[in-house]
């Protein structure tokens, strides 16, 4: 049968209806994957195969369930992981913070919800050109929800404690680093190190706010 040569041609609202369309579709195997980010193998593409197979099986689960709070959970975990090695990685982070927001609604009590919901807003860093520290403070909150539900928790004390100093708040940081160290002594080198990133971080901002002065 021979072919018609006729050709259609969209309207620019049918071609963004369209693109929409299989967008959707894709970002359907991710629930919550907003259709308007870029494609999911697109931001995924360099990461490690290992984490991306887990985030797509926890992907799975959350389809199924999307009240699964491990599974939001696990999935928001691994999703701040792989954006470390993502180009793209601002939508990972976005939807890790939704994941995590969600698991934390579901279990206002749950500890690990609110330990790496802390750990995610500290990882995301502050505008600190415009002087909002927005990040920091959800950091702040979500480490000290975290420390009520679990006050043997070294990693949050030493997460809350690298948050104060970000904010300049020696003393409080201090007395978070010499809890952390107290309940796990093990934990001295990473907080050196952050505490090393941090300054070389406040010395590079300081340097820009001159150099805009």
């Amino acid at each position: 049968m021979k072919r018609s040569n006729r050709m259609y041609r969209l309207s620019t609202s049918g071609m963004m209806a369209l693109l929409l369309l299989v967008a959707g579709r894709a970002a359907a195997q991710v629930p919550d994957w907003d259709p308007r980010w870029p494609d999911v193998a697109k931001v995924l593409a360099g990461c490690d195969p290992r984490e991306v197979r887990e985030f797509r099986q926890q992907s799975a689960l959350i389809a199924r369930n999307p009240n699964d709070e491990d599974a939001l959970v696990n999935r928001g975990v691994t999703a701040h992981r792989l954006a470390k090695t993502s180009r793209l990685d601002m939508y990972l982070d976005w939807l890790a913070a939704k994941d995590l927001e969600r698991a934390i609604k579901l279990d206002p009590k749950d500890f690990t919800a609110w330990h790496n919901y802390g750990d995610l807003n500290y990882g995301s860093g502050d505008m600190w050109a415009i002087n909002d520290h927005s990040n920091r403070n959800r950091a702040l909150w979500a480490f000290n929800h975290a420390i009520a539900l679990n006050p043997k928790s070294a990693r949050s004390y030493l997460g809350r404690g690298w948050t104060y100093y970000e904010l300049n708040d020696l003393p409080h940081a201090n007395a978070d680093f010499q809890k952390a160290l107290q309940l796990d002594p093990s934990l001295r080198a990473d907080m050196q190190k952050e505490i090393a990133n941090i300054q070389e971080r406040h010395r590079q901002e300081d340097a820009d706010r001159k150099s805009v002065v």
